[in-house]
């Protein structure tokens, strides 16, 4: 009897042996992961569409084919989609058209991804297909403008500065109002004499000085728009 109970559990082994490779993706040990997505950042100054490269890099296991579609998100929701494929060459990279005047400006979002991948493991085609949540990010710019005016009375000097930012959802120049950096030309070197909010795109400082000095107006960037210097002006 014993003789036989081993021979019963052997020939299940035996045939357990053969069945496991082909019930699941799992079992084929199918492997894809996404392990960065990455967008150079652009700067918006019309309307026109702008076309990026996505690029993605990955690590695989196993897998005789694979597909990646990458949701790109902007201000307003989803702007676009990146499509990766196993059969393409390169095909870590694609080019993508993004309409700014309607997805915004500001920070973009890469990912997540959804993954289809295929392997034949010997005995018959397995697949696997889910959701990769790893994230990127880019930045789509407005281009800005600074200019700077200024006025004399007896020892008092006014700077006067204006900013604007393209935006393309308003298609054209707008006021746009940073932190401005009133700078004066010391020897070789600039240095911020006052920093002030600019207000509906408009800043101003008076200085008192008997001498002709060189000024400048200049900010940074932001998430949303670039940063600008103005031209220098001397009074």
């Amino acid at each position: 009897m014993k003789l036989i109970r081993r021979a019963l559990v052997s020939g299940l082994a035996a045939l357990a042996l053969v069945v496991v490779p082909a019930v699941s993706a799992q079992a084929a040990n199918i492997s894809f992961d996404v392990t960065k997505l990455s967008a150079s950042s652009v700067v918006v100054a019309n309307t026109e569409p702008i076309k990026i490269y996505v690029n993605m890099s990955y690590k695989i296991k196993r897998s005789d084919g694979w597909m990646v579609d990458t949701n790109i998100y902007g201000r307003h929701g989803k702007a676009a989609e990146a499509s990766f494929y196993s059969t393409f060459s390169p095909d870590n990279k694609d080019r993508v058209t993004l309409s700014p005047d309607e997805s915004g400006l500001g920070k973009y979002t890469l990912g997540p991804s959804e993954v289809e991948t295929d392997y034949d493991n010997g005995y018959k085609t397995v697949w696997d297909d889910f959701t990769d949540y790893t994230k990127g990010s880019f930045y789509v710019r407005g281009k800005t403008y600074a200019s700077l005016s200024t006025k004399r009375s007896g020892k008092t000097v006014t700077l006067t500065s204006k900013t604007k930012v393209y935006n393309p959802e308003k298609y054209g120049k707008v006021n746009y109002s940073p932190k401005v950096k009133f700078q004066v030309k010391s020897g070789s070197k600039w240095k911020t004499i006052k920093t002030v909010t600019a207000k509906k795109g408009k800043a101003t400082y008076k200085v008192k000085t008997k001498s002709k000095k060189t000024y400048r107006v200049t900010f940074s960037q932001a998430s949303w728009a670039t940063g600008a210097t103005s031209k220098s002006v001397k009074r």
